[in-house]
């Protein structure tokens, strides 16, 4: 995939336009629109048009997927070209502007799609009507798409975030249409979980990511492409201290050097609240409760090889 931080010089492409910012199922329902379907639109260019994340997200909206993430998704979905320009570059363009000098001839595009909510141009004074009405006069194809519902309410990162924030991961990875999950380096600790016979993955979130509900997750983890049920503890290790929050994660059937890589840790249920213990032998006991139940939570996920709806 093509990942451009300006607006490039295109031809022939189906642009979905939108924050993206979780990648979840509404913003899929946009990007699937890209795909031509039929006659002249079947082989176009698929492409994303965005900005760069310090626009997208605002105080107290931390991210939910990272860069990295929201771009090999994206490949995965089939686009070609992902673009990301400072938002500082277009905010001034008109929406007649932003669709003809943008859209039209920069881009050259033959199919747009976005969602019905969609605002564009100086002040957001654009709408998806704006959007559909300035197509139709071009002869270009415009497709707008109705919000996602789940559990009869429109899906948005906020609710996601939400989600996330009350330990609700089955809620949260049925609005995104995957696990929630997370790749980041793996740091050394104080290695007690080796003395303990329970050696841990230590990874810290970064500055702007979401940090789930403090407690302890079933969860699967993916190590060079072989999946191993887990389960993970996300705080500041109450019983031992820590100085700050972080993703702690028991691997039982690997064993093996992980420093220094990055590691993807999958969220599957949540399972308690993240306690403190009177001893090192108690916090052994829980951890190898805890380790038999988020076997049998995780159990279809290793079975079947895939978690469900991976992108």
């Amino acid at each position: 995939m093509n990942i451009y931080k300006d607006i490039p010089t295109l031809s022939d492409t189906a642009i979905g336009l939108g924050c993206f910012d979780g990648i979840h199922l509404g913003h899929k329902a946009v990007i699937d629109a890209t795909a031509g379907d039929s006659g002249r639109f079947k082989n176009l260019s698929r492409t994303v048009f965005s900005f760069s994340d310090d626009v997208i997200y605002k105080k107290n909206s931390l991210h939910i997927a990272t860069f990295d993430d929201k771009c090999r998704i994206l490949e995965n979905f089939g686009i070609e070209n992902l673009i990301v320009p400072p938002f500082e570059s277009v905010r001034q363009y008109s929406p007649e502007a932003f669709f003809r000098d943008i859209l039209i001839d920069r881009l050259g595009a033959k199919l747009i799609s976005c969602g019905d909510n969609y605002r564009f141009g100086k002040n957001a004074s654009g709408s998806s009507k704006t959007m559909r009405e300035f197509c139709e006069s071009s002869q270009i194809e415009c497709k707008i798409i109705p919000p996602v519902t789940y559990e009869k309410a429109i899906i948005s990162s906020s609710r996601i975030r939400k989600c996330l924030y009350d330990g609700d991961v089955q809620g949260a990875g049925a609005m995104l249409g995957r696990l929630f999950s997370y790749s980041f380096e793996v740091v050394s600790g104080r290695r007690l979980g080796r003395k303990l016979g329970t050696p841990t993955i230590n990874q810290y979130f970064p500055e702007n990511f979401l940090i789930p509900r403090y407690g302890v997750y079933a969860s699967v983890t993916d190590i060079h492409g072989t999946k191993y049920h887990s389960v993970t503890n996300i705080g500041i290790k109450p019983t031992v201290g820590w100085h700050r929050p972080l993703s702690e994660t028991w691997i039982p059937d690997f064993s093996g050097d992980l420093y220094g890589q990055c590691i993807r840790v999958s969220l599957v249920a949540f399972m308690r609240g993240e306690c403190k213990f009177n001893s090192v032998e108690e916090l052994k006991a829980a951890i190898l409760r805890d380790a038999a139940n988020s076997k049998s939570l995780t159990a279809d996920y290793i079975r079947n090889g895939e978690l469900p709806h991976e992108f």
